[in-house]
């Protein structure tokens, strides 16, 4: 159907409003000194040509871009609001505006070891490092902020290698936050939406060496599951008519009743169509049998104007009842100021078709899902 505004329409949803959207980077450096106890066992370790060379290896908390539970990460790295928030008056735009200014705490601990050339630990410590930074936003009263680290990396400048006593003393370790901070609050919408990012933070930040703050995205869609698509009309009724074999296209002679109920709920999983026929010109005697459609075709479904009415055609399958044969079939109802027009074809190896039949009684009523009444 193509995704054009014709075939969109206005609905009021609930969600969470993003008043502010903010990422950043932020850097800290620390200087780590060694106990005695560490560096001895550091020196020892060097004295042993077979264990040399020795590395320090940092481990970083691993984060997620999708945190639920923050006060189950708080061991390990928490970002927190120090103090309230304070109006502030910034320049933009060539004017003023005003807009809040709140100062927010970033923590992480990191663990530190020292492995000789086979990965075995020499000794180990713990680095905790944090940074405090504000932050000018948009951030009104009955707005929540929410504030995540969505990724934490480390490295030590000077290089990782000891070669030869004595064991230095203390190392720097620069660790990077990076930093996703929202001011939302939920309201009711009316919509037409596409998908937006983040602004820039303007803060000139240095990236450590092989490592980047990752990008924003958005999970993929489950097309399949939800959202189905909608109807762009939908019909029910029943109606009646003749059909002459030969004549508009009919393979049988005899009456043709069709109930429907096509898109309730705006939806075609739960449509239904059923087709009664009974045969006038059988040598037999009349022959009667009934169409039970199973299941409709979303790519199928269509809705046109049609001689100053409109038309709704749809395919699938279903069943016979006489015999259980499963048929594929395609329906057509046409609702003009005259009355209706229908057109039933059930397709195995062979065709039955009522033709164009105008009906004579009952009647079918066909809405456009996308006009506003």
């Amino acid at each position: 159907m193509g995704n054009n505004h014709k075939h969109l329409q206005d609905e009021c949803i609930r969600v969470q409003k993003v008043y502010d959207w903010v990422t950043d980077t932020l850097n800290v450096r620390k200087t780590v000194s060694f106990t005695p106890e560490q560096i001895a066992a550091i020196e020892e370790a060097l004295d042993d040509p077979s264990r040399r060379p020795l590395r320090i290896v940092t481990k970083v908390p691993k984060t997620s871009q999708a945190i639920e539970n923050a006060e189950a990460c708080a061991d390990h790295f928490l970002c927190e609001q120090v103090g309230e928030k304070r109006e502030c008056t910034v320049a933009l735009n060539g004017g003023f505006t005003t807009a809040q200014l709140v100062e927010l705490l970033f923590t992480t601990d990191i663990k530190v070891h020292v492995v000789d050339r086979s990965g075995d630990l020499v000794t180990e410590l713990m680095v905790n490092a944090s940074v405090f930074e504000s932050f000018v936003l948009c951030y009104p009263d009955g707005t929540d902020l929410y504030c995540r680290i969505t990724k934490i990396f480390a490295r030590i400048p000077s290089g990782t290698v000891l070669l030869n006593s004595p064991a230095p003393t203390s190392f720097s370790i620069d660790i990077t936050f990076c930093v996703d901070i929202q001011v939302e609050a939920e309201v009711k919408l009316e919509v037409l939406a596409k998908f937006c990012s983040p602004r820039e933070n303007d803060l000139n930040c240095e990236e450590s060496e092989g490592e980047y703050c990752p990008e924003v995205s958005f999970p993929q869609q489950c097309p399949d599951i939800y959202p189905r698509p909608g109807c762009m009309c939908r019909a029910s009724g029943s109606a009646s008519g003749l059909t002459v074999s030969g004549e508009e296209g009919a393979t049988e002679s005899g009456r043709a009743t069709l109930s429907v109920n096509i898109c309730p709920n705006h939806q075609l999983a739960n449509s239904s169509f059923q087709l009664h026929f009974t045969e006038s010109d059988s040598t037999d005697g009349d022959r009667e049998f009934s169409f039970n459609a199973t299941e409709f075709t979303q790519d199928t479904l269509c809705c046109d104007e049609y001689n100053g009415g409109i038309k709704l055609t749809v395919s699938g399958r279903g069943n016979v009842n006489t015999s259980g044969e499963h048929l594929a079939f395609n329906l057509a109802i046409v609702q003009t100021t005259d009355g209706n027009l229908f057109e039933v074809e059930l397709i195995n190896e062979e065709k039955f078709s009522t033709g164009i039949v105008t009906a004579d009684a009952s009647e079918i009523s066909i809405e456009n899902c996308l006009q506003h009444t």
